[in-house]
């Protein structure tokens, strides 16, 4: 989530001087209602001063509380006594004009003439104060709505990019989703290849937001086009780390893992990512799978480590970022590995889709989700 300052420096300047200004009106008319009150006895210095005071402090406490928001107190407790102090020397050095024990014509004429100009000036006050505040609303209303309608389209767009995976290939079934944690995520999952030669993958972008997505796109449309055109799997995490390296901000890195069949072989590479999971359907028992690589992005050039394995019919593979093992519960525990894994060996003989929704709902139960949560399952039928 971006800091307080950061969000504050996205909202447009012309909306913040309209809503201070706003601000500002509306509260000057307490200056003018405080004049009533006192008769119009007040010397004009005080009179004119007391209204600016009340004008400038409370778009000051309205400034402080839209920069810092939940530690606007730091700001707003020091402007208060400020606030108050000079009102008071205001208020000794400008006393108000003792009141006269009768009235004649002329002090009735100046007193009337004082509190039509501090009706006058209520009215006006209160006038430019809401057109400032609807101005100001309707112009960050379109804004709001435009930048929405950006985000329902960047999120259609991620659906069409990381759709829902559900196919067998040469005695191989896959099943895979990627969820979100807002409305456009940086995980991956695909499966791409021929019957023979395939390549399932998962990939975690860092951080959250668009700017992830959009590398995200950049890593499925790399990968795809070095799949097609032939390049061994062994190549694959170097090639994709040569592409992404200039194409990403410095401080952006992407976690890999990969399960690749090349004829009658399967491969596993991983790039920083957590240890793909195999579960035998023989033992009833789960081994990780590393192959400890440096994530993608990190170097412009680096030599990528896979292992071949081997497998038996029924045998599970289990690929997934670490959001589901993040998700934590009030207390801030975890849900981690372990309990990963042990969702993994109980419904183990169950269909994909049994064993993608147990282990979803499991980890929805736990806590939660703060992060993409992407998982995509093997099997060897």
């Amino acid at each position: 989530m971006p800091s307080s300052n950061a969000y504050w420096k996205t909202v447009p300047r012309g909306s913040l001087l309209l809503f201070l200004l706003g601000v500002s009106c509306i509260f000057s008319t307490v200056g003018f209602a405080s004049d009533i009150l006192d008769m119009g006895r007040q010397p004009m210095p005080r009179y004119v001063m007391s209204v600016m005071l009340y004008s400038v402090f409370p778009a000051l406490y309205a400034l402080t509380g839209f920069i810092l928001r939940k530690q606007f107190w730091q700001a707003f407790l020091p402007l208060l006594v400020v606030h108050f102090v000079l009102m008071n020397v205001l208020a000794q050095s400008f006393p108000d004009v003792a009141r006269p024990l009768q009235m004649d014509a002329a002090e009735i004429a100046r007193l009337h003439s004082r509190l039509n100009i501090d009706a006058l000036a209520t009215i006006l006050a209160v006038g430019i104060g809401y057109t400032c505040f609807a101005y100001g609303s309707v112009s960050e209303a379109r804004r709001y709505f435009r930048v929405h309608m950006e985000m329902e389209l960047a999120r259609e767009i991620h659906g069409v990019i990381v759709p829902p995976i559900d196919a067998k290939m040469a005695g191989f079934e896959f099943f895979g989703r990627s969820v979100p944690s807002g409305e456009v995520g940086g995980d991956l999952i695909d499966v791409a290849g021929s019957e023979e030669n395939w390549v399932a993958y998962v990939a975690d972008v860092s951080g959250h937001g668009v700017a992830p997505g959009v590398v995200m796109g950049m890593v499925k449309s790399a990968a795809r086009m070095l799949l097609s055109s032939g390049d061994d799997s062994r190549h694959l995490m170097a090639r994709l780390n040569e592409v992404l390296f200039p194409l990403k901000k410095p401080d952006m890195f992407v976690t890999f893992c990969f399960l690749a069949k090349s004829g009658t072989g399967l491969r596993v590479g991983l790039a920083g990512h957590p240890a793909i999971l195999q579960y035998s359907a023989r033992s009833k028992e789960i081994t990780p799978l590393e192959c400890p690589n440096m994530p993608l992005g990190i170097l412009p050039s680096a030599e990528f480590v896979t292992t071949e394995i081997a497998t038996e019919s029924g045998n599970l593979f289990a690929l997934y970022t670490d959001g589901l093992l993040e998700a934590a519960n009030p207390a801030g525990e975890e849900f981690g590995l372990k309990r990963f894994q042990a969702e993994l060996e109980k419904h183990g003989e169950e269909t994909l889709e049994v064993i993608y929704r147990s282990l979803q709902e499991s980890v929805a139960r736990h806590g939660a989700q703060f992060d993409d949560q992407s998982l995509l399952l093997i099997r060897r039928m």
